[in-house]
């Protein structure tokens, strides 16, 4: 065996590789599969994960949707960020359902169900589990510094 006769061709798929070539003056049928580095369909790895559009460019941030319903939900900032205004402006004007909107709207980010334009938001895969974790984290300090007290004070000295 010497090092230019038999030059195996490299392949992405293993049903596509041919047979070591024996003879170089034999030219392979298919110079597309034998072709150092060539796979069998270049738009495969154009296909989206799971079916979903997760990457396209004009979709919306699933980080930034959940930061803006984290921190200003109450005011809708989320809403109005995913295009759904006539709601963003209803929970503005109720002040986040006095809350209730606001901590539903929060799972509803955090579970994925807030779309745009019927896409699922950007990056929703690669970050779900960092979200989950720093909104726990986020309630338990919040808690523990007795924040509830603190705006139930601040509400009753505006009312």
């Amino acid at each position: 065996m010497t090092a230019t006769s038999e030059i195996p061709a490299l392949s992405a798929d293993p049903a596509n590789r041919p047979a070591v070539l024996s003879d170089p003056s034999a030219a392979p049928q298919n110079p597309a599969a034998s072709s150092p580095g060539a796979t069998t369909s270049s738009l495969e790895s154009l296909a989206p994960t799971e079916g979903q559009h997760t990457d396209v460019p004009g979709n919306r941030s699933f980080v930034i949707t959940w930061l803006l319903s984290m921190l200003f939900g109450v005011l809708g900032c989320d809403r109005f960020y995913t295009g759904r205004y006539l709601t963003g402006t209803l929970k503005l004007l109720s002040l986040g359902g006095l809350g209730i909107w606001w901590i539903i709207d929060l799972g509803i980010v955090l579970a994925g169900g807030l779309r745009y334009r019927r896409e699922p938001l950007r990056g929703y895969v690669h970050d779900k589990e960092i979200a989950w974790i720093a909104t726990g984290f986020t309630l338990i300090v919040a808690y523990s510094m007795q924040v509830d007290e603190l705006v139930t004070t601040l509400l009753g000295v505006l009312f």
